[in-house]
């Protein structure tokens, strides 16, 4: 637990973890004098920060450098600006927004993830919703061969999945459909997630009391909806960003080992995967993200919805020395704009059914 810092202390390690971020070097007591605290002494600034050294809060880099932030401090900073009022969306909104209901649902998510990057000069992530969390909405059955079947999916935002599974040689076209009407009347407007475990639970309880529709209904559905997968498809944008920000721009290992983390995308998965279990806001800083060689960055993310489901997640993601403040409004307003649309978007998808 870390202790608890008095009204000068917090003031001092705020406005410096300010500066640092804003000029990118180490800060100084009399800069902090001269700027933020005209009434203290640069001796007495010292001493502070001296205690705010001892306390884990921040670091010297060299011996006669000022102080910088350390994860701690930084979590201190954030912690800070989470207990203020909301930016408002004004603050925001000087920013050009692309993102349009009139694009499709991809392209919704594709303008996010650019303009959240752009906007941030950070790289966006999103990760797009996986099969387990989409909301089922009308599925068919068209027998493509001896033994195979076209499975059409239909989810609530109109997504349109195709997928070819085997099936028993005597089933015909008409048993198909019938076996379609059931799963829709059954399941629809469910999630895949909810549709496998009830179907697990009925394969398990319900196994005598089968009949030829239903047994049909289960082996078919299990075919399309499958094994539990572990988080979707990312979207990358802007990874050279991190290339314009001194603390990776000289060290070639430490970038390298970025970029593949960036380009494999698993472990960016992983941790966006912890993120769409939480709600609100999720910052992980420095050694709190789970991999070593994101140490040096920092993640701000937020889930966007649908009908109160999180679907999928939206964050900036660089190095520790961002502009939080900034970051965490636009990701604010950006996974916000996306639910409203994704809602727009399944209103409109079931005024044309």
């Amino acid at each position: 637990m870390n202790p608890i810092l008095d009204q000068r202390s917090q003031s001092i390690l705020v406005e410096l973890i300010r500066d640092h971020i804003e000029e990118a070097e180490p800060v100084g007591s009399r800069t902090l004098a001269r700027k933020h605290f005209q009434k203290l002494s640069p001796a007495t600034i010292r001493n502070v920060m001296s205690d705010l050294e001892g306390l884990g809060y921040l670091h010297r880099p060299h011996a006669s450098a000022g102080r910088i932030p350390t994860d701690q401090g930084y979590r201190f900073f954030v912690n800070h600006l989470m207990s203020l009022p909301d930016l408002s969306e004004a603050e925001v909104s000087h920013e050009p927004d692309r993102i349009s209901k009139t694009q499709g649902f991809d392209g919704v998510l594709e303008s996010a993830c650019s303009q959240l990057s752009e906007n941030l000069h950070q790289t966006g992530l999103v990760m797009l919703p996986g099969f387990s969390n989409t909301r089922f909405k009308h599925i068919d059955f068209i027998k493509v061969g001896q033994r195979e079947a076209l499975a059409v999916f239909y989810s609530e935002l109109g997504i349109l999945q195709n997928k070819i599974i085997p099936i028993e040689k005597d089933i015909t076209q008409d048993q198909l459909a019938s076996t379609s009407k059931f799963l829709n009347e059954e399941f629809s407007g469910k999630t895949i997630r909810t549709i496998r475990r009830e179907l697990l639970h009925r394969i398990r309880n319900e196994r005598e009391h089968y009949d030829q529709l239903m047994k049909r209904a289960m082996e078919l559905s299990t075919q399309v909806f499958g094994e539990e997968e572990k988080g979707g498809e990312l979207l990358v944008e802007g990874a050279l960003n991190f290339l314009d920000h001194p603390e990776f721009a000289g060290d070639l290992e430490k970038i390298k080992a970025l970029f593949k983390t960036l380009e494999e995308k698993t472990k960016l998965i992983n941790l966006l995967d912890l993120c769409l279990q939480q709600d609100g806001l999720t910052i992980f800083i420095g050694e709190e993200n789970i991999e070593e060689e994101m140490t040096g960055c920092s993640l701000i993310a937020k889930n966007y919805e649908l009908d109160g489901n999180s679907m999928g997640t939206i964050a900036a993601f660089g190095p520790k020395r961002m502009d939080y403040t900034k970051v965490i409004s636009v990701v604010n307003h950006t996974a916000r704009k996306v639910s409203e649309l994704l809602s727009e978007r399944k209103k409109e998808f079931h005024k044309n059914l």
